[in-house]
């Protein structure tokens, strides 16, 4: 993808990468040093929670679409479920939860217009794994 963002069009890679490194840097320096990842090493990965969207017979995704139920997303056709589904994607989670979705359209390399959906969330807080509380902030792009 090309663009810059004076002529009005960005880049679906520019907007990803910036977006992952924004939270990537974020979630780093609020909760761990170099030398606590060292001496503690990494936290196991939270689980998931049950259900989610079957985007095809047996593959499902742990993400339910939160949001205003009178807007249907004009690419994908998605309703958002409303304003009390879960936004996180986080079984056990306690914290705080961000959810953007972005809409239009993005001009390859190939010089074609392409349409853009997007689903971004941001979880910052507690879960539990194997029955011990953690901590951590995480990203779904």
């Amino acid at each position: 993808m090309t663009g810059s963002s004076a002529g009005g069009v960005l880049g679906r890679r520019r907007f990803v990468l910036t977006a992952a490194g924004s939270v990537a840097g974020a979630s780093v320096a609020t909760f761990a040093s170099p030398t606590t990842i060292a001496a503690a090493g990494p936290s196991p990965a939270p689980n998931p929670i049950p259900g989610g969207l079957e985007l095809a017979p047996g593959f499902v995704i742990h993400v339910f679409p939160a949001g205003d139920p009178t807007i249907t997303l004009p690419f994908s056709g998605l309703t958002p479920l409303g304003f009390d589904v879960e936004p996180t994607t986080i079984t056990d989670f306690r914290g705080s939860s961000a959810l953007a979705y972005h809409v239009g359209r993005a001009r390859g390399n190939d010089g074609k217009m392409y349409n853009l959906e997007t689903d971004i969330r941001a979880f910052e807080g507690e879960y539990v794994v194997d029955g011990a509380a953690r901590s951590g902030a995480f990203a779904l792009i």
